[in-house]
């Protein structure tokens, strides 16, 4: 009589910016929508140039980032460490020939976490001061028609001067604690 395990979760590929997923939507929280991503005329690959930025790996780990104050995010399908053959060109007798070796990389899981957990978005802009970022955003987007040609004029001053107050806003909160970086962790999850 043999004994059955439990089968285990079966994961699909690695989706570290929901290019799986039809695309990052939830950019720093959410705070940048799918098209913040984007970057045409790069000569890019497709996926990269729509902002999507695929891994062609399988997913070894579902996690979510946490931070010190319980914010959570959206639970990712993720890689994790991988060996990858990498070629190099060696000299033997006079003739260039190829030679492979196997090294040890990072997935997304480690990469993410080392270098893209640094703040929690939700203790960066709590609320209303993300709604003051959507704003600055807004009225970045519009002081850009006015350069190089209307730059020094009233209008522009205006939107220039509402940007600047709203900087300031920001500089208190960050003073008084209410804007704080805290920085997350990956968390597996089942």
């Amino acid at each position: 009589m043999s004994v059955l395990s439990a089968p285990g979760v079966i994961l699909g590929r690695c989706n570290p910016y929901g290019a799986e997923s039809g695309g990052p939507r939830r950019l720093l929280g959410g705070m940048y929508g799918p098209g913040s991503a984007r970057t045409e005329g790069m000569s890019l690959p497709e996926n990269v140039e729509q902002g999507e930025w695929a891994c062609t790996r399988r997913a070894d780990v579902r996690c979510r980032m946490v931070c010190a104050h319980g914010h959570t995010g959206q639970v990712m399908e993720l890689c994790s460490w991988h060996d990858d053959k990498v070629y190099s060109g060696e000299l033997v007798a006079g003739v260039l020939r190829q030679v492979s070796r196997t090294e040890r990389q990072r997935g997304h899981f480690e990469e993410i976490q080392k270098r893209q957990a640094g703040c929690c978005p939700r203790c960066l802009f709590p609320h209303p001061y993300d709604e003051l970022a959507r704003e600055v955003m807004a009225w970045q987007r519009q002081l850009t028609a006015y350069w190089p040609n209307r730059w020094r004029t009233a209008a522009a001053q205006e939107i220039r001067t509402r940007i600047d107050d709203a900087g300031k806003l920001m500089d208190m909160a960050r003073d008084a604690g209410i804007i704080h970086n805290c920085p997350m962790t990956l968390v597996p999850v089942s």
